[in-house]
């Protein structure tokens, strides 16, 4: 399934300086069989690991 999502993140370099706001990314290849409970999280876990050079990610929303 595809999501829509809105965040904020640091750099892998310097995860306490929140310094991009995503307003827009669509998250592609999320599995249906996950709970919407666990979306928030699973959604998290699967950004940072497309991305190496992000260090944190806050404010997650579901758009």
């Amino acid at each position: 399934m595809d999501y829509r999502v809105s965040y904020e993140h640091s750099l892998r370099n310097a995860p306490d300086d929140f310094i991009v706001h995503v307003p827009s990314q669509l998250v592609d290849g999320v599995p249906a069989s996950v709970p919407r409970a666990l979306l928030p999280e699973y959604i998290t876990d699967l950004i940072l690991k497309r991305s190496p050079q992000i260090g944190k990610i806050r404010q997650l929303r579901l758009l």
